[in-house]
């Protein structure tokens, strides 16, 4: 078994608000390089258009991935946009139930909006988690005004999954957000409230380890940069006991889950511990077991 804590499902049968091309233009129009910026629009544009649900679900069937966690991404008070939407993730999970699992995403910015909408998407969508993007959403999670949202996730038992890395598309997004130690207080004032780092912390791999091992609280995900597996420090977790805070995840399709999985195999672990970042970890962050 594997299970992926971390994927986009860009396709056909998902939705952005506004379309497809208008919300990359909001997102990416601080791109400098003109010829980057069209190759990456019409890439994106194609996802939505072009690619199915289905071939999704077979790419993780060729790469043995039995879950997935799917995420939305709401960039609201930012660039007006949503990439993937809460009823999006929901309805695949429901079509698929036994391979999705559906995140949430709300625009911390939003203030008590963006409790209800996460109360919503939990109780009346059916949404396991939380999926948030600091750097894009210019945020700082260790503020206390965003509390309320945090004791609401608590309050609802999800795990919260944060963008804990740089964020490398856009110039517009501010990488200081994504440091690992903003999660920090956030843990303290909330030691109900699950939260995962996402991302492997990058360039900030030190920072994620120390909050992982600091805290019961929180874990971290190993997706967005397999090429650098061979930084990040593996064996600290093993020596600090925190084998069981890892999960795997890819970010596909940005990263596929071929070369993550590839890239892992290669990582010089304990069989077991492999098992635990692959899927029994999961399953207790998750509460699948």
């Amino acid at each position: 078994m594997i299970i992926d804590l971390h994927t986009h499902p860009f396709c056909k049968e998902a939705s952005t608000k506004p379309d497809a091309e208008e919300a990359f233009i909001r997102c990416f129009q601080y791109v400098h390089d003109r010829d980057d910026a069209s190759v990456m629009q019409t890439v994106f544009s194609d996802l939505f258009k072009t690619r199915s649900i289905e071939q999704m679900i077979q790419d993780m069937d060729q790469s043995g991935i039995s879950k997935a966690c799917i995420v939305a991404m709401n960039l609201t008070t930012r660039y007006g946009i949503e990439i993937v939407t809460n009823e999006d993730v929901s309805r695949l999970a429901d079509r698929y139930p036994e391979r999705f699992i559906p995140f949430a995403s709300v625009d911390p910015a939003m203030g008590r909006a963006a409790v209800d909408q996460l109360d919503y998407a939990v109780n009346s969508l059916g949404c396991k988690g939380l999926k948030l993007v600091p750097p894009l959403q210019h945020v700082d999670i260790s503020d206390p005004k965003f509390d309320p949202l945090w004791q609401k996730a608590q309050d609802l038992n999800i795990p919260v999954w944060t963008h804990a890395a740089h964020q490398m598309s856009n110039p517009d997004s501010d990488a200081s957000l994504g440091r690992p130690m903003l999660a920090d207080p956030v843990a303290h004032r909330f030691p109900g409230l699950t939260i995962i780092l996402g991302h492997c912390g990058f360039p900030w791999p030190w920072e994620t380890w120390s909050m992982v091992v600091r805290h019961r609280n929180v874990y971290a995900d190993i997706s967005a940069y397999p090429e650098l597996y061979n930084h990040f420090p593996w064996d600290a977790y093993s020596k600090f006991n925190a084998e069981e805070k890892l999960l795997f995840a890819t970010d596909y399709p940005l990263i596929s889950f071929k070369q993550t999985l590839d890239a892992l195999n290669e990582v010089d672990i304990s069989s077991e511990f492999r098992e635990k970042i692959l899927y029994r970890n999961a399953l207790k962050v998750l509460k699948l077991d």
